[in-house]
């Protein structure tokens, strides 16, 4: 038989609970700090005022038009709710794949529109594919700071081509 171990002496339990409660202690401080950090509820509190609707255009909330790289899609946000937007994410999803569009210098003052219907955003189709859904999320900002509210977010229902 081998012996590893000359001797057969441990840490004290005394010495082995400092150890773990010291340990506890440091871990517990990290989750603390890191906690603190995430401030989870300034996104809802901004947003909370936040509401978009798709005005129709040609029968359809949003229509596209053009073919190859060269497609197009137009639209009309109306911002409804009590808070000035400041940004727009327009999510499309197409059979191929999923374009993202951050129009952050767009601002919609609360009760007005925002009228994107002479070619408004520019759509690859070759890249995407023919669209399957379209969504709006409302930006606000805060102080130096832009929020997304994506709980305010609307999904366009009727797409149609434009004429």
């Amino acid at each position: 038989m081998l012996k590893i171990f000359v001797s057969k002496k441990g840490v004290s339990p005394l010495i082995a609970t400092i150890l773990l409660i010291a340990f506890a202690v440091a871990l517990g401080s990290v989750v603390m700090n890191w906690g603190l950090n995430l401030n989870l509820g300034k996104s809802g509190d901004v947003c909370r005022n936040v509401e978009v609707k798709i005005r129709d255009i040609e029968a359809s909330e949003v229509c596209f038009g053009g073919f190859g790289a060269n497609g197009y899609i137009n639209f009309v946000i109306d911002n409804t709710g009590l808070e000035d937007i400041s940004g727009l994410a327009i999510w499309i999803v197409g059979d191929k794949g999923t374009k993202l569009f951050d129009l952050d210098d767009v601002l919609i003052k609360k009760g007005s529109l925002y009228d994107k219907k002479d070619k408004g955003i520019s759509y690859d189709f070759i890249t995407y594919g023919s669209i399957k859904q379209v969504q709006f999320i409302p930006k606000v900002k805060t102080g130096q700071t832009t929020e997304i509210c994506p709980k305010n977010a609307i999904k366009a229902e009727k797409i149609g081509v434009c004429s």
